[in-house]
């Protein structure tokens, strides 16, 4: 990425406890928070939308959300259409907590897709009454507008091009990009396909300069999408900082420029949590994974794919095991582990095979047991 290119310095205010204090996080564009289950992602994004100094400017698209797509739809005032969507009311000076998440917001199942068909189609339709005012006020030609539906359709069909979003007036139908093939109810889209819709409407409603919070953004999409999906939609609302809340290592690691942060735990009262410092010792896959477990580590040798990864998992299930390779792959990563200053609270192991005796890799203990 040229130096010109990258986004300028933005401050994000997290939560070191739920009352008062707080500490500052830079980032360029996005934010990616990993932890264990249990650490506190979902408490920590309802805080940032409801508590934060910039809740004004906060959307979180909760994991706990409905994706019954209707059928059809209708188009109301643009204003009253977003309201509705963003604050749960058509007024935005009602409380989001009471309105939009019956007052729980970390916890509430968020059914609001119908809300967002509707934002949609009322941005297209004062879109086009505006064109339409504005080409019979003159002679010359009027380029007709950009809506927030036709951003929506080239991405989604970017991300899934095997399929085709057919607009009409108020429905939405799904079609294989096939001439021969037939429209159907988009509806009847696969969970990954609506999903992909969901979050690209969801992220264009979001307010000019926002934070857009995304708790699990790897929900119900192939491993092969997250990334390229999310990466479309920043690049769609590079004015935008986004809030990643994952336990997600591949995804997390596949943000490349991301600010990351490791949520440690959150006992209800107070977030302990850290920012991860690269280490040129560490493949961030391999730190990540570490990170957002709460097990001791054992390192092994071999492979995913090998047969002894998973007859270690199966005795060692107390452990968080890894298998890294060779023999001298298992000591380094040890050595490695215990050497970076933010994993010295764990417990940290190598397990070799050394001509068929077993040998415990100890940091302090090299000698075979």
């Amino acid at each position: 990425m040229l130096q010109s290119d990258i986004p300028p310095s933005k401050i994000i205010y997290l939560p070191k406890s739920v009352s008062t204090e707080k500490d500052e996080v830079t980032t360029h564009q996005s934010l990616v928070c990993i932890g264990a289950n249990g650490s506190g992602k979902t408490r920590l994004g309802s805080w940032i939308e409801n508590q934060s100094p910039d809740k004004e400017r906060v959307h979180r698209i909760s994991a706990h959300k409905s994706l019954v797509m209707p059928d059809s739809t209708t188009s109301t005032s643009i204003d009253q259409a977003k309201n509705n969507l963003l604050h749960g009311h058509p007024k935005p000076d009602f409380d989001k907590a009471t309105l939009k998440y019956q007052g729980k917001p970390a916890t509430h199942l968020v059914s609001d897709f119908d809300k967002l068909m509707v934002y949609l189609f009322s941005e297209e339709s004062e879109s086009n009454a505006t064109f339409k005012t504005e080409s019979n006020a003159t002679n010359d030609k009027v380029k007709p507008p950009i809506t927030k539906m036709d951003e929506l359709k080239r991405v989604w069909e970017k991300i899934f091009p095997h399929r085709e979003l057919v607009i009409g007036g108020k429905q939405i139908l799904t079609k294989v990009k096939n001439p021969e093939s037939s429209p159907y109810n988009s509806s009847e889209m696969s969970d990954g396909e609506r999903v992909g819709f969901y979050l690209v409407g969801q992220c264009l409603a979001t307010p000019k300069d926002g934070i857009i919070v995304i708790d699990e953004p790897e929900l119900h999409l192939h491993k092969s999408v997250r990334v390229p999906l999310w990466s479309e939609i920043e690049k769609l609302r590079n004015d935008c900082v986004f809030i990643y809340l994952t336990h997600d290592v591949d995804f997390a690691s596949a943000q490349e420029g991301a600010t990351k942060i490791w949520l440690k735990s959150f006992d209800s009262q107070s977030w302990d949590w850290e920012v991860i410092n690269p280490d040129q010792n560490l493949p961030e896959q391999l730190l990540l994974e570490v990170l957002g477990s709460r097990k001791p580590v054992v390192f092994v040798e071999g492979d995913n794919n090998s047969y002894d990864a998973p007859l270690y998992r199966e005795i060692l299930d107390r452990f968080l095991v890894i298998p890294v390779g060779s023999c001298s792959q298992v000591i380094q990563s040890v050595k490695a582990l215990k050497a970076n200053s933010q994993l010295h609270h764990l417990e940290i192991y190598g397990l070799v095979d050394r001509d068929r005796k077993g040998c415990i890799v100890d940091p302090e203990n090299w000698t075979a047991s």
